[in-house]
């Protein structure tokens, strides 16, 4: 299984479980501390992954510019 369909799992398996807990009006919910790492962990990638895609799309930006001299 690759590293990025875990990492939906992960975060798909906690979401889940809030949901749960939520329809049941459950006042707490109790994770493992596995679990609780796995989401960090999932969190991690996928924020590394948006921050990596952003500064692209900002560099790309950058070295699309043309400047213009312009008229005085």
């Amino acid at each position: 299984m690759s590293t990025k369909i875990d990492d939906t799992l992960h975060l798909k398996n906690f979401i889940e479980s809030i949901n749960k807990a939520d329809n049941a009006r459950q006042r707490e919910l109790k994770v493992s501390i596995d679990q609780a790492k796995r989401v960090r962990n999932a969190l991690t990638t996928i924020l590394i992954h948006y921050a990596e895609i952003q500064s692209r799309k900002s560099q790309d930006v950058v070295d699309n510019k043309e400047l213009d001299g312009g008229k005085f």
